[in-house]
């Protein structure tokens, strides 16, 4: 009896835990999907919660997306989801840290 209140307790832990990570996920996704097609430094500087400085680093020392249709500031939000989910940071941080040591 005592082992079925335990594998009871246990997937209800599981189902809370899974449940939970569900929400999450559908939270983002919803942030993401309301994000406008076209996102602003503001808008970036708020999502990625960052600083005018380390806009202005990232866009310099990395493969940032160009500015849409050359507009200074404004980036297509499929171009900067999708630089971000395949970014690899290591090179930007390395970078960081050689423009922090002069």
């Amino acid at each position: 009896m005592n082992d079925e209140v335990h594998e009871t307790s246990l997937k209800d832990e599981i189902i809370s835990g899974v449940q939970t990570l569900i929400d999450d996920y559908t939270s983002n996704l919803l942030t993401l999907n309301q994000l406008p097609l076209i996102l602003t430094n503001e808008d970036l500087k708020r999502e990625f919660q960052i600083s005018d400085s380390t806009l202005n680093r990232l866009i310099h020392l990395s493969d940032f997306p160009a500015c849409w249709y050359g507009i200074r500031g404004h980036y297509s939000k499929e171009d900067i989801l999708s630089w971000y989910r395949n970014r690899n940071y290591e090179p930007f941080i390395e970078k960081k840290r050689k423009l922090r040591s002069l």
